[in-house]
C-alpha cells in the first residue's frame, strides 16, 4: 500500500502546487483515482472558523494546489465542503474564515451542500447501519479527502480516517459522539463511514500540524510534510510513526484495518518519496 511523502516547509503556493503534483505522480497520477467526467467533491477539514495559521483547518494553499491540478488535468465538475463540528459555525463561515472559499472561487469549485442531508442505509456496517450524510456527498461520484495532520483528544490523532466525519451534518455529529461512548466504538463507526463513502484519495496537510489538545486547541508545530494515499489507514500509520506513536495504539488504524479499509502494518506499506521508496 503506497503512501507518498513529500517534504515541504512552506505554504508558498508554487512550492505547494509542485509538491502536490509530485506526490500524486508518485502514486501513478490523478487518473488512477478519479475520472475527468466524474463529479468530485473535495473535503477539507473546516472544523471551526479559524485562520489558517492556527493549524486547525486544511491550509488553503494545499486545497488550491489540489484544485489547480484537477483543473489542469481536465476535471470539470468540482465542488467542496465540510460540516463544522461547532454548532455556532456554518459551513460557509468556516470556509471563508479558513481561506478555503476564496481558493475554491478562484478555481470555480462550487459549494457542495453540507448543511442538509438524509439517512443513507448501510446494512453491512459493523457498528453503524446507516449514516445521516450531507447532500453534497451523496450527489458526488467521488470524494477526495484533503485532511489536516492533528492530534485528537479521543482518537490520539485526527487524520485521513477521521476527516470523513465532516460528511455527516452538524447536528447529527453530536448524536454520533453520544452513540459511540468510547474511542474504540467511535473508531469502528468511522471505519464504517469510510466504507460507506469510499473516498478515492487522501491528501494530508502536515506542513504545519497541530499537537497537544486537538482537534482545535492544540499548538501549531512544523512537521514539513505532505502525505498522500488511496489508503487512509496506511496514511495515518505513516503520520503516527512520524510523531513516534505506534499505529497499533491508534483506534482508527486498528478499526480501519479490521474493517478492511486499509493496513497499518509497516511491512505492508511502501513510503514513496522524491528520493525513492522507503519500506
Amino acid at each position: 500500500h503506497p503512501v507518498a511523502l513529500i517534504p515541504l516547509s512552506t505554504y508558498d503556493q508554487p512550492a505547494v502546487d509542485a509538491a502536490v503534483r509530485e506526490g500524486i505522480a508518485l502514486l501513478g497520477g490523478i487518473g488512477q483515482f478519479v475520472k475527468p467526467e466524474e463529479k468530485i467533491v473535495l473535503k477539507p477539514n473546516l472544523l471551526v472558523r479559524a485562520l489558517p495559521q492556527k493549524a486547525i483547518t486544511t491550509h488553503p494553499a494545499v486545497f488550491s494546489a489540489v484544485c489547480k491540478l484537477l483543473r489542469e488535468e481536465g476535471y470539470k465538475h468540482l465542488s467542496y465542503g465540510d460540516s463544522p463540528g461547532n454548532p455556532t459555525t456554518t459551513p460557509d463561515k468556516a470556509a471563508e474564515g479558513a481561506g478555503i472559499a476564496e481558493a475554491a472561487a478562484r478555481y470555480g469549485a462550487e459549494k457542495a451542500d453540507f448543511s442538509s442531508g438524509s439517512i443513507v442505509p448501510f446494512p453491512e456496517g459493523r457498528t453503524a447501519k446507516s449514516f445521516y450524510l450531507c447532500k453534497g456527498v451523496q450527489e458526488a461520484d467521488a470524494l477526495i479527502n484533503v485532511c489536516k495532520m492533528k492530534t485528537h483528544a479521543l482518537e490520539r490523532i485526527t487524520g485521513a480516517v477521521k476527516n470523513q466525519y465532516g460528511c455527516i451534518t452538524g447536528v447529527n455529529k453530536a448524536t454520533g459522539h453520544a452513540a459511540c461512548p468510547n474511542s474504540d466504538v467511535f473508531a469502528d463507526m468511522l471505519a464504517d463511514l469510510n466504507l460507506c463513502i469510499k473516498p478515492r484519495l487522501h491528501i494530508m496537510d502536515g506542513v504545519v500540524a497541530m499537537e497537544g489538545n486537538g482537534p482545535s486547541s492544540g499548538t501549531p508545530v512544523n512537521m514539513n510534510v505532505l502525505l498522500m494515499s488511496a489508503d487512509p489507514v496506511a496514511l495515518d500509520a505513516v503520520f503516527a510513526s512520524l510523531v513516534h506513536l505506534d499505529p497499533a495504539a491508534v483506534p482508527t488504524c486498528v478499526s480501519g484495518a479490521e474493517a478492511g479499509i486499509g493496513v497499518y502494518d509497516h511491512a505492508q506499506i511502501i513510503v514513496r518519496t522524491p528520493d525513492g521508496d522507503i519500506t
